[in-house]
């Protein structure tokens, strides 16, 4: 006795045109989250880099204003000074980080 099936292929192939396109779907958003992420932490990095720098500039200084704005080349520093505190706001590709730091002004008394 032998079975002889009909049947076509159909079947089959959209089994496996739905499973090759799920598989890559999940490395195509695997990837895409990857890329924001890299992005993401890239942009953090720089503004951290930039409140660096600032601080540091600041610090040289003897007189700081109680607020200004500085353009960098990656993106544009705001500052607030309150006499204890720095408050630091980047704008970097449409998005803010924003940064404090307790700073005073040292006043040197000149001794005659």
């Amino acid at each position: 006795m032998k079975n002889r099936h009909k049947g076509g292929i159909l079947l089959t192939a959209l089994l496996f045109t739905f499973l090759f396109s799920f598989i890559f779907i999940l490395v195509l958003e695997d990837f895409k989250l990857s890329q924001h992420f890299s992005v993401q932490t890239k942009d953090y990095y720089t503004a951290k880099t930039i409140a660096r720098l600032f601080v540091s500039t600041i610090k040289k200084q003897k007189v700081i204003e109680k607020s200004g704005r500085q353009q960098f080349s990656e993106g544009i520093l705001e500052y607030e000074y309150d006499k204890k505190t720095l408050k630091i706001i980047i704008n970097i590709n449409k998005k803010y980080y924003q940064f404090q730091e307790r700073y005073q002004l040292e006043t040197v008394e000149s001794s005659k």
